[in-house]
């Protein structure tokens, strides 16, 4: 029973150092400039952008 325990307690911390890692990652390659993603290999992260289409909520309107 102690085995099952300390199974599931590495198998956590596995996971959680995984996800810390993945998190530092994502943050190191967001505060790079395009020319440092370009310099690694690594394309432009796609930026969320708030653009609205005109007429957008019209369509959708229409649609109900």
């Amino acid at each position: 029973m102690l085995g099952a325990a300390s199974k599931s307690a590495a198998t956590a911390v596995a996971a959680f150092t995984a996800w810390r890692r993945s998190i530092a990652g994502r943050r190191a390659i967001r505060d790079m400039t395009p020319d440092q993603l370009k310099d690694i290999g690594c394309p432009e992260p796609s930026r969320p952008t708030s653009f609205v289409r005109v007429g957008l909520i019209t369509d959708l309107m229409s649609m109900r």
